[in-house]
């Protein structure tokens, strides 16, 4: 501190004391507030660091671009001023001692009032990517930064190339990805969610980065209608749920309790494998699941889940295990498994299927974990409740308005058990009735 002013002192690299012809930085903060101070001493680091990283070459495609268009702008602003204040004198070319600029400064000078850009600092595919994965703008799912990333790759990969300037991309090198992706194997639905994928990418770039692109976004309109050919899953019967229970008796907590949880709350597997043991609560007396937001498809998906009562002493029972394990998770199983996509329930997927693979005819159905959700919901709307109701415990779209998606906290939780507790095997058909 000097007098009653912060002040930053560094000492610079080599690098930095070359280019900016002195071997000590000191600069004033313009503050007295050591907080304010330290948030100003953390920018100019930064700064440093970027700038010695583009005297080195070693600065990230996005960052290089990022300071050209500012130094153009800088450039462009001052050259005005300069020709403002005299008309008839020198222009910044010729005043200003451009041998002493960065790299990037010198090109900002030669381009400064032009909306031209050299092709080194086009944005590229890779760099939009860098930006859409670190903007703070929107909260992305871990999983779709995974997915995005490897379509960058993916769509590089069949480009032959490293990286590549959106502008050069055109819509036959997406045609031609998207047939070579099909003659792998990959489905319409994967593909079309590559697809969708690069071109958020692209509308970041465009509209977020401000990157001047050609109209018409390549990586749309493929018409891959993926949907249409996507089969629903078909509901079990109850000799299937009676032979998967009976399969099941033998087994201990998650191996045990998972199929009976699907079939008397219709919750997804996902949502059960991440139950942690504070989302077994109570709602107006009545002991829930606490499906929260992020385990489900959508913001719908955050809802409480009253307990059946053939089930409620067996997960209380879990969860008093649960605790005593010191588990953070109601199924340690689940809570063990360590994926880059933080999903819990993959292992268990596989496990069900090989489950109901050898325990229930398939004879052409679509069957799956998901089936539970679709014997839940037609068992309830079946008994009479309302679809306004049965949704508020299954967790589809609740409505349209604003109103009911918002504001309205739904049914009370005693009218919620009653749909729950109509959820039984003899509610269902056999298969010759």
């Amino acid at each position: 501190m000097r007098g009653n002013v912060w002040f930053v002192q560094k000492r610079l690299s080599p690098t930095l004391a070359q280019h900016l012809g002195k071997k000590m930085l000191q600069q004033s903060t313009q503050t007295g507030d050591l907080d304010d101070a330290c948030r100003i001493r953390d920018r100019l680091l930064v700064e440093l660091s970027e700038l010695e990283a583009s005297l080195t070459g070693e600065l990230c495609q996005a960052k290089r671009r990022g300071l050209f268009l500012a130094a153009r702008e800088r450039f462009t602003e001052a050259d005005q001023e300069l020709r403002s204040n005299d008309p008839d004198g020198p222009y910044l070319l010729e005043v200003i001692e451009a041998e002493k600029l960065s790299e990037i400064e010198q090109d900002a000078l030669r381009y400064m009032g032009t909306t031209e850009t050299p092709e080194t600092y086009r944005l590229t595919l890779k760099a939009a990517l860098e930006d859409w994965l670190h903007s703070p703008l929107i909260e992305r799912k871990h999983s779709t930064r995974l997915k995005n990333s490897h379509a960058v790759q993916l769509f590089l990969d069949n480009l032959g190339t490293e990286d590549a300037a959106l502008v050069t991309m055109t819509r036959k090198q997406v045609r031609e990805f998207t047939t070579d992706q099909l003659s792998i194997g990959k489905t319409k639905q994967t593909v079309a969610n590559y697809l969708s994928g690069l071109s958020a990418l692209w509308r970041h770039a465009e509209y977020t980065m401000e990157e001047p692109l050609p109209t018409g976004n390549p990586f749309k309109g493929h018409s891959l209608n993926p949907k249409a050919t996507v089969k629903s899953y078909d509901q079990f019967t109850r000799d299937d749920v009676e032979a998967i229970f009976k399969a099941t008796e033998g087994d201990d907590g998650i191996f045990y309790l998972l199929p009976r949880l699907g079939f008397y709350t219709g919750a997804r597997l996902e949502e059960l494998c991440s139950l942690k043991t504070t989302d077994i609560i109570q709602q107006q007396g009545v002991w829930c699941l606490s499906v929260r937001e992020g385990k489900g498809k959508n913001s719908n998906a955050t809802r409480d889940v009253p307990l059946h009562s053939a089930i409620k002493p067996l997960v209380l029972e879990q969860l008093k295990q649960a605790q005593t394990a010191g588990s953070e998770y109601l199924f340690p199983e689940a809570g063990a498994t360590n994926r880059t996509d933080g999903k819990k329930g993959p292992k268990f997927s596989q496990w069900f299927s090989r489950l109901t693979g050898k325990t229930i005819p398939k004879e052409g159905r679509k069957i799956g974990f998901h089936s539970f959700r679709t014997t839940a919901i037609t068992i309830m709307l079946g008994a009479g409740f309302q679809e306004q109701l049965v949704v508020w415990v299954t967790g589809h779209e609740r409505g349209l308005t604003t109103a009911s998606k918002v504001y309205h906290r739904g049914p009370d939780f005693k009218a919620r058990l009653k749909a729950v507790e109509a959820i039984k095997a003899e509610a269902l058909l056999k298969p010759d009735s």
